[in-house]
């Protein structure tokens, strides 16, 4: 009798066994049929576009309103040059090009190459000398190359006395060679 309790606790275990492996099995199943749904270049895409809006928001580190974020520098550089930001002696220009670089260099995958770039649209931006404000990081070389490239755009309004101005964010980024 005893004999007849054990054998059936024993397959008991056993039919517990099969099923918690059919269940397993199951799961692993379900969860490779979504890993096979994103292909490499939707993958890329929202990759690139994800670190460049993660750029955008960081946190720079300072409370001035004019250079709280990332975006804040950047649009500071072009609308108020020469700016400093309170309670420091870095200014807005340097400030956004130190945390970009920063940022990227920390971030984005090793093997990639990138440009970074920011363009004022139907204005020209000027620096305290005159000279056409130029926001340029990384590889300049892929603006113009021919090569399998991924790119991510995003806007920076400002509205001011005389108007509304925007300036275009642009991160692209490309394979080592």
């Amino acid at each position: 009798m005893n004999a007849e309790k054990n054998h059936e606790k024993a397959q008991a275990s056993i039919i517990m066994i099969v099923l918690v492996l059919i269940i397993f099995a199951g799961l692993a199943l379900f969860l490779l049929s979504f890993a096979k749904t994103m292909s490499q270049e939707d993958y890329m895409s929202t990759y690139v576009n994800s670190l460049l809006l993660s750029i955008m928001r960081t946190d720079t580190g300072y409370l001035d309103s004019d250079c709280r974020l990332v975006s804040d520098a950047i649009s500071c550089s072009f609308f108020s040059t020469g700016l400093v930001c309170r309670d420091s002696e870095i200014t807005c220009d340097s400030l956004a090009y130190r945390k970009v670089e920063e940022y990227i260099n920390r971030t984005i995958k090793k093997g990639f190459r990138y440009f970074f770039s920011v363009t004022p649209e139907g204005f020209v931006a000027r620096s305290s000398s005159g000279e056409p404000i130029k926001f340029e990081i990384g590889d300049s070389k892929l603006k113009s190359e021919k090569t399998e490239k991924w790119s991510a755009n995003q806007r920076i309004m400002k509205a001011t006395a005389t108007g509304q101005y925007s300036l275009k964010v642009q991160l692209v980024i490309a394979v080592k060679k």
